[in-house]
């Protein structure tokens, strides 16, 4: 069956040259010069998707797109912003629109995104026609309190969307879930999917790129076969991109390439090769603050933050300590086969502590009580020091946050009692300190070494 487009744009010279393409790739194309043309065309013939300019004389874009919804004429839109109008943009999309594309742009890039759309808004009415639209959120994500469950209304409205999200907290809050939970989200199209989950803070710089895009025979030393990458390997599903700020400037400029087009080449080739993925990226620095000092592209930040999901620390919403708690317990009760319990001691200094490594931290605690206990209750002295407010760890040195923060304005004594706390917090595990302190492993040793401290002694 043909697909019906109608271009709105009061450029006309732009209008022919789009349905000029639109033709030749096969589908059937009109244009209205104004939105009370459009609108009066739309109430005549059914189209399958718009095409409509944001800043026109008369109504605006919006205003169109308002009217549709007024008057129950449900069609797909997918908007023309000048560049840098990203705050047109995602106006647009809290709108209802689709997908948006900057002025100038070139044909190519129009027709993938359109092609998209068509594709994408087709698998969504499937979804709607053969399941109720219900809540429909999946993962493990645990809360009593109204601000996860803000965003996990936000996981079902996104979820259908083929648009990038960016979230964005400190480490341990969960990023990997709400990703995972919007890819398998009833009522996203892509869920059959792959999804596929890449750390880029983890893979070594020289591998990045033969990761993501794939390499070919003979591109770099190792490469003994071809490969693909992790692009090709989630076509038509979702990647996941944990800790996008670590990404290198040319790796950002081909991922804004692969969001703009779909188009990538594998390391060491000249073949051009698409790829249909959703992008969901994750960062734990301010990314804004990044672009700002220069490290990213604006560019590319506003692409990936079509959505922006922040997710807060477990200590700002500490009702859910207590759900999180009774999870894991009965999890690894489970898992181990015990029938573990805690002590109501145990259970007020667990929900009194503020989880400077939020959930993560949290789960983790639980595992290892639950692991290393034999009776059948957990008590006071199965926990760690910190929370027994042992003599263990010296006082007025908090741990939670970077350290450079912590040490501006302490006394010259600082380090040695910092990095001493931070070893005996971590178990001796140094490069469990640096991620904590938000410093390099090397730094962290260079510290030790200065101070006399032996890690070995503080397991």
């Amino acid at each position: 069956m043909k697909i019906n487009v109608l271009i709105v744009d009061d450029e006309k010279d732009l209008c022919w040259a789009i349905r000029e393409k639109l033709l030749s790739e096969g589908y059937g194309a009109e244009y209205a010069l104004s939105g009370e043309q459009a609108l009066e065309t739309l109430r005549k013939k059914k189209f399958d998707l718009m095409v409509l300019d944001y800043r026109m004389g008369g109504m605006s874009g919006l205003d169109v797109l308002e009217r549709l919804r007024a008057e129950s004429i449900p069609i797909p839109v997918i908007f023309i912003t000048a560049y840098g109008d990203q705050d047109l943009a995602m106006k647009s999309l809290e709108a209802g629109a689709s997908d948006y594309v900057h002025k100038p742009f070139n044909l190519d890039n129009l027709m993938f995104r359109i092609y998209k759309t068509v594709r994408y808004e087709s698998m969504d009415k499937e979804v709607r026609d053969l399941r109720p639209r219900a809540r429909a959120s999946f993962a493990n994500i645990v809360t009593q309190s109204p601000e996860i469950e803000k965003i996990m209304s936000i996981i079902d409205r996104v979820a259908p969307k083929n648009v990038p999200v960016l979230i964005t907290g400190e480490t341990g809050t969960g990023k990997d879930v709400v990703a995972s939970a919007i890819h398998h989200n009833t009522n996203n199209p892509r869920k059959e999917k792959p999804y596929i989950s890449i750390n880029t803070g983890a893979i070594p710089e020289p591998l990045i790129e033969s990761e993501l895009f794939g390499h070919v025979k003979g591109a770099f030393t190792g490469a003994v076969t071809d490969r693909e990458g992790v692009f090709e390997a989630a076509d038509g599903g979702t990647l996941f991109l944990d800790e996008i700020s670590s990404a290198t400037p040319a790796l950002q400029t081909r991922l804004l390439r692969v969001l703009d087009s779909g188009e990538f080449y594998r390391v060491g080739e000249t073949r051009l090769r698409t790829a249909d993925v959703r992008i969901i990226a994750a960062s734990n620095r301010d990314l804004a603050d990044e672009v700002s000092q220069g490290r990213f592209r604006e560019d590319l930040y506003h692409r990936l933050r079509v959505i922006h999901i922040p997710l807060p620390p477990l200590r700002e919403r500490q009702g859910d300590i207590g759900p999180l708690l009774d999870y894991f317990m009965k999890f690894f009760n489970a898992q181990l086969g015990k029938r573990l319990e805690m002590s109501g001691e145990v259970r007020k200094r667990l929900l009194s502590y503020e989880w400077p490594g939020n959930v993560r931290e949290l789960k983790h605690c639980i595992e290892s009580l639950v692991v290393m206990s034999d009776g059948e209750y957990i008590m006071l002295e199965d926990l760690p020091e910190r929370f027994r407010g042992g003599a263990g760890a010296e006082p007025g040195f908090p741990l939670e946050g970077p350290y450079r923060e912590l040490k501006a304005g302490v006394v010259e004594q600082f380090d040695a009692r910092y990095f001493k706390n931070l070893l005996r917090e971590c178990g001796g595990n140094v490069s469990e300190a640096a991620r904590r302190a938000d410093l390099a492993r090397s730094y962290v040793i260079k510290k030790l070494n200065d101070c006399g401290i032996d890690p070995r002694e503080l397991k």
